[in-house]
């Protein structure tokens, strides 16, 4: 287990609040991926606060699927 800190997990669940609630509008194509990748930087540290381990494996497989969504508007979009 890492880390079962609540304040550290309080300050981590402000935190993901916080960049959800800043989520552009989708045809904003570049400000939606580098929302995609803030949005996956706070699930990766929510994950280290998580106290059991299958929700630190889902906070960072959504992690991961927010990469993969900012990667592939970028490559739909890049000329």
């Amino acid at each position: 287990m890492e880390s079962s800190n609540p304040a550290a997990l309080k300050a981590a669940l402000i935190e993901l609040r916080r960049v959800r609630s800043l989520k552009p509008e989708e045809d904003d194509w570049a400000a939606y991926a580098d929302w995609r990748e803030r949005m996956a930087a706070v699930l990766d540290g929510l994950a280290a606060h998580l106290l059991y381990d299958t929700d630190r494996q889902q906070a960072r497989a959504e992690a991961e699927a927010a990469r993969a969504q900012a990667a592939a508007i970028r490559a739909r979009h890049s000329f």
